[in-house]
């Protein structure tokens, strides 16, 4: 089994690439794919009357606010998302549906963040979640029938739905249905130290170099080590425009 993720600037490419489908059609083994969609809410924010809000953490990474308004608005930016992924897999010959309510998390009460003074300071949480678990039973029945699940980046507390992190949703969701691999599609061919691209690292590498590398891969490393951490046997970091194996590949230990 496999999880897939694509989010982020390649999104709105994928979502229309015929190429990528196939080889999704070419892959014998289950698949799940996990989808973001932040990029896409920001090119479209007119469309859905949308104004950027983010914060950065004191550790420098950058990551989208979530008040009750933009929760809303990024619930309904990734259900159109979500179902254009699912059409033009139908479209392409295979089966798929959409899937919600598998990512369990709780409401984050309080964020520290660093102001615009460069000191930390102390926020509400908003909308934001920590995922605590993954209810695999749903996942499990629909890869037993023969469909792709496809999963946006919501969660469900008690309280409400909330946003999370899409590559750390596709980690979980990897970890929990001990998936082979976790592939996470960006829009370089993998990890670059000093221009060069990394083939292959281990969990003590990417700590080592996690925070010289830029916003957005810093998550993605972040949540190649969770993943690695849940016993999914490898994490492949690629372009999904190449061969998708083709990329950094970080393993437990080499």
């Amino acid at each position: 089994m496999i999880v897939v993720k694509i989010g982020g600037s390649i999104l709105e490419n994928v979502i229309e690439n015929n190429n990528f489908y196939n080889v999704l059609k070419n892959i014998n083994d289950d698949i799940i794919i996990v989808h973001g969609g932040g990029n896409y809410l920001d090119n479209h924010s007119d469309l859905f009357n949308y104004e950027k809000k983010y914060v950065t953490s004191p550790e420098g990474i950058r990551s989208r606010y979530t008040d009750k308004k933009t929760l809303d608005i990024f619930t309904m930016a990734m259900n159109l998302i979500n179902n254009k992924i699912v059409l033009n897999l139908k479209r392409s010959g295979l089966k798929a549906v959409s899937l919600n309510g598998t990512i369990n998390a709780r409401r984050k009460e309080k964020l520290i963040i660093i102001n615009e003074k460069g000191r930390k300071m102390v926020i509400d949480g908003g909308y934001t979640g920590k995922i605590t678990d993954i209810d695999t039973i749903p996942l499990k029945n629909i890869l037993e029938s023969g469909y792709i699940p496809v999963i946006p980046p919501l969660a469900y507390s008690n309280e409400s739905y909330l946003n999370v992190d899409a590559d750390r949703a596709a980690a979980y969701i990897a970890g929990y249905m001990k998936a082979d691999a976790l592939i996470l599609l960006t829009n370089v061919n993998g990890l670059y130290i000093n221009n060069n691209i990394i083939e292959k690292a281990d969990e003590n590498y990417i700590k080592s170099i996690i925070k010289n590398v830029g916003h957005g891969m810093d998550k993605k490393l972040m949540a190649s080590m969770e993943a690695i951490d849940y016993g999914v046997k490898k994490v492949i970091i690629s372009n999904p425009f190449n061969d998708i194996y083709n990329g950094t590949v970080i393993y437990n230990e080499l």
